[in-house]
């Protein structure tokens, strides 16, 4: 290769990350803090059953158990002794003021409670869609979620999962909003543990990929939005993390042409830049070949939603008419956490093979939060991929957490 043409190829480098710190700066200034109107039309807005409809008024406070039942069926964690479908109340998530009506699920061990109730898990759900017909109250759990959770219970963990706003209750689920998933988890700690049901205040929270991004959100507003709230320990797996320097990385790595399980996890981030930007319209900005796709984007789940975009043949290059990554921009402001100078011990798990939320994003992850000063366990899954890594975290999550909750100190795995 000539000299010259090399000079060109850094050249075009450097205006690229150029460009791209200029973006960044210019969305975290256009993005504002509270979305106070958002304009655009709900996407999988269905009356589920009457239990999910919000009542005609809304207690005053946010984390108050509006109504509970019983679950049967395939709802129910087969490790639980009883298993609640939960409607409480919380913080709209996008404006930061307004009263919202959350779903979820409640799952209390077998046998009889210890002295003083059950500890805590709180579950962040990683993606399951942007529909009402996803919410995991309802339309039930995973594999994988089911093999991670029946452990806890065996544990004598209860588990408390949120479905997050939007998810079995009116309106789009913000998909990715880092805030939207601490308020709506903090707020069922509150719902539950201020109800009947057999509980001490010992609370873990855990989370695995959207839901890692959940949890991490938990702890960093914790002492801001909840701190009647005590959260021992937080759990993450399959972090995704979207810094200047990951999403430069992502996007100059990334083959256009490549089907990927990451195209619909896009649609559903440009879905919620939909709400931040009232001058988005996804709709305008995909070609003919996957708008047959996209416009099941509010009633089809995410395995069937990936299902159909492989089906399709459908890439970042040929899915759209003009380039999305200005308008995801926007979304990555939200999916951050701001603030990771939190005090809860942090346990952070990653497979090495994990190609939804690469590696190399979660390495980077950890390295932010070492320089940030948190106390973490960072623990790497040798040949794991993204489900992999929650399932094989499991033993390794569960003596984290009770080793936080009996009052044990672990030194962070941090260097230096």
């Amino acid at each position: 290769m000539s000299l010259a043409k090399k000079g060109g190829i850094v050249l075009a480098g450097i205006v690229l990350v150029l460009a791209m710190f200029v973006m960044w700066i210019w969305f975290k200034v256009q993005v504002p803090e509270n979305i106070e109107n958002v304009t655009a039309a709900p996407r999988g807005d269905v009356t589920l059953s009457e239990f999910y409809a919000p009542p005609a008024s809304l207690p005053d406070n946010p984390g108050a158990l509006i109504r509970h039942e019983e679950m049967v069926g395939d709802t129910v964690l087969a490790n639980a002794g009883q298993s609640f479908r939960v409607l409480y109340s919380s913080t709209e998530g996008l404006g930061g003021a307004d009263r919202s009506v959350v779903s979820g699920a409640l799952f209390l061990p077998q046998g009889e409670p210890p002295e003083g109730g059950w500890p805590l898990l709180v579950w962040s759900h990683g993606t399951v869609g942007i529909g009402d017909v996803c919410a995991p109250s309802f339309a039930g759990r995973s594999d994988r979620d089911l093999a991670y959770l029946n452990p806890w219970l065996e544990q004598g963990y209860a588990i408390a999962a949120s479905d997050y706003q939007g998810l079995g209750t009116p309106g789009t689920h913000p998909y990715m909003d880092a805030r939207t998933m601490a308020y709506n988890n903090l707020d069922l700690i509150r719902a539950v543990q201020a109800s009947d049901f057999p509980l001490n205040d010992k609370v873990v929270v855990s989370g695995q990929s959207q839901g890692a991004t959940g949890a991490l959100a938990t702890g960093s507003f914790a002492a801001r939005y909840a701190q009647d709230v005590e959260l021992g320990a937080v759990i993450a797996t399959g972090i995704p993390h979207f810094s200047l320097a990951v999403v430069s990385d992502l996007i100059s790595n990334t083959d256009s042409n490549e089907v990927s399980a990451t195209l619909p996890l896009s649609l559903y981030m440009l879905a919620m830049t939909e709400m931040l930007d009232p001058d988005f319209k996804l709709d305008e900005i995909v070609t003919d070949k996957a708008r047959p796709v996209v416009d099941t984007i509010g009633e089809t789940c995410v395995f069937d939603f990936i299902g159909a975009t492989t089906q399709a043949g459908l890439t970042s290059g040929n899915s759209f008419t003009s380039r999305p990554e200005f308008a995801l921009y926007k979304t990555f402001s939200r999916a951050q956490i701001s603030d990771l100078e939190f005090e809860t011990p942090l346990f952070a798990g990653s497979g090495t093979l994990d190609k939804i939320t690469p590696f190399s994003m979660q390495q980077a992850f950890v390295s932010d939060a070492c320089d940030a000063g948190l106390n973490i366990t960072a623990i790497t899954y040798e040949g794991a991929n993204h489900n992999e890594g929650l399932l094989q975290s499991t033993q390794d999550a569960q003596q984290f957490a009770n080793a936080i909750l009996a009052g044990e100190s672990l030194e962070s795995t941090c260097p230096g």
